[in-house]
């Protein structure tokens, strides 16, 4: 039976105070001035996530800005990219405010619209989960749509059509918000994504072959961890190449009796067709256009940098097309930037839905 908690703005600030003693910058006299929001930790333990072959806590904090005026409001749910989840968005930084800071900042200027954002801990021993189904990882679809989603309903004043309640994420976030948008009988119905993981030929292989000789080395969650856990992984010259490309092969294969499947032969680089077509098929290139009936009445906002470190523009290029075939409702735009620091990058998608909001 799951359960789920929250505590209050107050409860929480005791728990940060510990973090904010070592890391406030000089700038930032409170970790976060919360202005029209209240701050909450709302804890689930997901009866989903028990018993993850990672052997990860199914505890989940979930950390919730919630809007003081108790009225009904949107609900923007945040995806972090891989090894960062949604309580690590709060941590203090150096001579700049964290995103969370930013917006409320931009809520109190009415550049943004007043909501609830909900900030989603998606995160794993292998550092993220795609938040999809996973043998390996556990299933973060079922945890987010079946429970999280339920629980903040169930605690929060929101405005119930879809067309307010929104998914933001980039890089896995982006994936992720891809992929809830548009299962059958999402309640979201925009999603604003930046350089989502896809195209997975072109954005994840060049890594799997680069890093193949360390991969035949982890051909099991039990070397995996063991590699994690004594330090041995995080002293490769390339630890976040092959932790990312390891990452992605638990949550995109299929996990049996502990052996990891790989879609190449890591000796001949050879395709394994099987493994490799399973792959596909949670490649957002292809299954947005299986899944382009669930999109009716969506809109999804998407953007890519043109130097993208992981060449995902190859594989946003081909979503738009996807969403323009099937005349799924998007906004599509490039910038002149790289894959990282995207903070920036979210502040002005969710100015641009203040203005549909409007």
């Amino acid at each position: 039976m799951r359960t789920y908690s929250f505590c209050s703005l107050i409860e929480l600030s005791v728990q940060t105070n510990l973090i904010i003693m070592k890391y406030k910058s000089h700038l930032l006299e409170t970790p976060l001035e919360t202005g029209p929001f209240e701050l909450h930790n709302l804890i689930i333990d997901s009866a989903i996530l028990k018993n993850n072959a990672l052997k990860d806590s199914p505890r989940k904090h979930n950390y919730v800005l919630v809007p003081k005026n108790k009225k009904p409001a949107p609900l923007i749910v945040h995806l972090s990219g891989y090894f960062g989840s949604g309580p690590q968005s709060f941590n203090s930084k150096t001579l700049e405010e964290n995103f969370p800071q930013q917006i409320v900042r931009a809520t109190e200027a009415k550049r943004i619209p007043l909501a609830v954002h909900v900030f989603v801990d998606g995160m794993t021993g292998v550092g993220g989960s795609q938040y999809i189904n996973s043998d390996a990882c556990g299933d973060y679809s079922d945890y987010i749509q079946n429970e999280l989603v339920k629980a903040v309903e169930k605690e929060y004043y929101l405005l119930t059509d879809p067309q307010f309640r929104c998914l933001v994420g980039t890089s896995s976030g982006g994936y992720g918000a891809l992929h809830h948008i548009s299962v059958a009988k999402s309640p979201f119905g925009i999603a604003l994504v930046s350089a989502p993981d896809s195209d997975f030929e072109t954005s994840l292989l060049p890594d799997m072959y680069k890093t193949a000789p360390h991969l035949a080395e982890l051909s099991s969650i039990k070397k995996l961890k063991g590699a994690i856990q004594d330090g041995s992984l995080k002293k490769k010259k390339n630890f976040f190449d092959i932790m990312n490309t390891m990452a992605m092969t638990l949550c995109y294969s299929s996990i049996k009796k502990d052996t990891i499947d790989f879609p190449i032969d890591l000796k001949t680089g050879t395709k394994k067709e099987a493994i490799w077509k399973d792959w596909q098929a949670k490649d957002p290139v292809f299954f947005l256009e299986k899944r382009a009936k669930n999109l009716k009445d969506k809109f999804i906002y998407l953007e890519v940098g043109t130097f993208d470190e992981f060449s995902l523009y190859f594989g946003a290029r081909k979503i738009k097309a996807v969403l323009d075939k099937n005349k799924i409702k998007n906004q599509y735009s490039e910038f002149p930037g790289g894959h990282f620091g995207s903070t920036d990058r979210k502040m002005i998608a969710l100015e641009w839905l203040s203005g549909r909001w409007s």
